[in-house]
């Protein structure tokens, strides 16, 4: 599975070598991670910012795809968490969209067996 973290791209084998890789850039203060499937579908992403990140997922090239959301949160409407893409430029998205970096890579480890979004995560259908 082809694994592209702050723009490098690696080729991930095995669960080990995945979860060696995602600790590693989850450790950094941003990250912007991409997994693709097969001939690149589907795709997941997930930016993190320190203990915070939001996953969106493709199923397809062009698709709206969907992104998480956090049903437990509970703070502020107008609450953003900043990330950083790969290309240096800094995003901005609702703190209700965020869950913990714990679980972007869970959500990852779960997509590199399953090609699937993380069933135990609150997902929203992008462009409905």
């Amino acid at each position: 599975m082809e694994m592209l973290i702050n723009g490098a791209t690696y080729d991930v084998t095995s669960p080990d070598e995945l979860r060696a890789s995602l600790t590693e850039a989850a450790s950094a203060e941003f990250a912007e991670i991409w997994l693709n499937a097969g001939d690149g579908w589907p795709a997941i992403c997930a930016l993190v910012h320190s203990d915070a990140a939001w996953l969106m997922f493709l199923r397809y090239e062009g698709d709206a795809g969907f992104s998480t959301r956090n049903p437990n949160y509970a703070g502020p409407q107008e609450a953003t968490i900043e990330y950083r893409l790969s290309n240096g430029q800094m995003d901005e998205y609702p703190a209700s969209w965020d869950v913990s970096t714990t679980e972007a890579i869970r959500a990852l480890e779960y997509f590199f067996s399953n090609q699937a979004m993380a069933p135990w995560l609150g997902w929203y259908a992008e462009g409905k």
